[in-house]
């Protein structure tokens, strides 16, 4: 996935359900802990007054403290001389622990005047430390068993809750994806369907309603879209087969035509526009092949290069390519058109550049990068993207022979090959680079 995780749809509405989770947390813990901790202090109040009550009366009177045991209320209470053990958890009176604050706000008000509160204890066997304090005394620990909690509760209560916390981001997430995977396989197809001009295979029909009749949407247009440029495919070769005919009667009519002062100027003007009309039926017909050529074949880019370069035509390219033998496979593929790519694109560095042309192939994260640069005088930067549509030339190339398709046609056949064309000022001259990826566990992992 590409961009930021925050701007996906999935993460919205992931972190949407966790923040109206946290709120909703919030709000019960606070209305849930404040009525428990009110209940526990009603219920655990009388006890505990009537246990401590003697107590606090002793310190004010100064004598010694004798602490009874099991002193018979509705819930017995067995207190415990102090200080509290060092392995004691100490409670802060803090919102944290509104039980322990409702206990000791309703014993001050019996009377009983708390100050610190600790806990100690195994499960089951824990002690609840009060500091009781008098006027004109030290204060003084006294331990009650059958405390409110041990020291292991708070432990075993945050590890449930992360595990609800983990459950619940689990089911969220699982939500999330299904409502944002819809859309996700609906943009692939899109990106798919826009690079290569393939049919892209029918959509799953799932998530809401809206979402699968977006899906038969695309679908349909996709479909419609396909048989459109079929149609006009086959519209373009047949009107491109059937000039070649006609245009070659002219050329020969005029080829044919006597010697008279005057005729050897029409004748080669003649000719020369029937050759400019057959170089354009001839792009039409290698633009609707690029289109239509089937991928169905692996090809070793390396191999291609190596072959087309060894011609005499290309014998003055300078080459910079990998050693002989290294892979770099490409599948699938059209031995063809890949081939069509690297002669236009020589063609126009030719045409349009200055020698010396350059050739350089190499590997790189799982791409071959395929780059073809001439010494002339470059195009500028403005213009790079707008070359790629069809029939556009720039304005240094207005005054040369051209149809204006030869970078278009290989745009498109890298597209359809699931790569990329760049268009690059190469100080001087232009390199123009084609990324087409490797393929994997194939042939190419030997390079």
């Amino acid at each position: 996935m590409k961009g930021r995780w925050f701007d996906t749809l999935f993460a919205r509405i992931f972190l949407l359900q966790v923040g109206v989770a946290v709120l909703l947390v919030i709000m019960l813990t606070l209305v849930l802990f404040s009525d428990q901790a009110s209940v526990f202090a009603k219920a655990a109040l009388p006890s505990w007054s009537a246990a401590l009550g003697p107590l606090q009366a002793q310190l004010q009177r100064g004598e010694t403290l004798t602490l009874p045991q099991g002193v018979d209320v509705l819930v017995p209470v067995d207190l415990e001389p102090g200080p509290p053990p060092q392995r004691a958890h100490f409670i802060e009176a803090t919102a944290m622990a509104p039980r322990y604050n409702a206990l000791r706000d309703g014993l001050r008000e019996r009377g009983i005047f708390v100050g610190r509160m600790a806990v100690s204890g195994e499960q089951g066997k824990s002690i609840t430390w009060l500091e009781l304090a008098s006027a004109g005394r030290p204060p003084v620990w006294v331990g009650i068993h059958g405390a409110l909690e041990n020291p292991g509760l708070r432990l075993r209560g945050a590890i449930g809750l992360g595990l609800a916390v983990v459950v619940f981001l689990l089911a969220a997430a699982w939500l999330s994806r299904i409502v944002a995977r819809p859309l996700q396989d609906l943009q692939r197809s899109v990106r798919t369907f826009a690079e290569t001009g393939e049919p892209p295979p029918a959509l799953a029909q799932r998530g809401p309603v809206e979402l699968r009749q977006l899906a038969k949407q695309f679908d349909a247009f996709a479909e419609q879209r396909v048989q459109q440029d079929d149609a006009r495919a086959m519209m373009l070769a047949g009107i491109s087969h059937d000039l070649r005919s006609p245009l070659g009667r002219i050329r020969l009519a005029a080829e044919l035509l006597p010697e008279a002062p005057g005729v050897a100027v029409r004748r080669e003007s003649i000719v020369r526009n029937v050759q400019l009309a057959d170089e354009l039926v001839g792009s039409f017909i290698t633009l609707v092949r690029t289109a239509t050529e089937a991928l169905d074949e692996g090809v070793d880019l390396n191999a291609l290069v190596r072959e087309v370069l060894a011609s005499g035509d290309h014998a003055d390219v300078v080459a910079r390519v990998p050693a002989e033998g290294e892979v770099l496979w490409v599948e699938p593929a059209s031995r063809i058109v890949l081939q069509r790519c690297l002669l236009n694109l020589l063609d126009n560095a030719r045409r349009y550049g200055q020698l010396p042309l350059e050739v350089a192939l190499q590997a790189q994260d799982g791409e071959a990068l395929l780059s073809v640069r001439d010494h002339g005088p470059g195009i500028p930067p403005e213009q790079r993207e707008t070359l790629l549509k069809p029939f556009f030339r720039g304005t240094k190339d207005r005054g040369q022979p051209g149809t204006g398709l030869g970078l278009p046609v290989v745009e498109r056949a890298v597209r359809r090959h699931g790569g990329q064309m760049a268009l690059q000022d190469a100080a001087p001259g232009l390199r123009v680079t084609l990324r087409l990826p490797l393929s994997v566990g194939g042939k190419g992992s030997q390079g």
